[in-house]
């Protein structure tokens, strides 16, 4: 096998690799997805869980430091 050869069939593997990469990297996405969509369900169903067990006057002071949060 000449190095001209091996160069070729090196690039072709790489090409194939990275194109390979490219068509499933969406079936990865929207797995990703999903699962952070599940995340963000769980956290609002825990975070009602909370607000419904606390006063009034703790979930005030949790949205005023919320606030201040995002402006820093």
């Amino acid at each position: 096998m000449s190095t001209p050869h091996q160069k070729e069939c090196l690039d072709f593997q790489m090409n194939n690799c990275n194109f390979m990469k490219m068509i499933c990297i969406s079936k990865f996405l929207c797995q990703k997805f999903k699962e952070a969509m599940q995340g963000v369900r769980d956290s609002q169903y825990t975070f009602n869980q909370l607000s419904k067990t606390a006063d009034d006057e703790t979930i005030e002071k949790w949205e005023a430091k919320a606030v201040a949060t995002q402006f820093d």
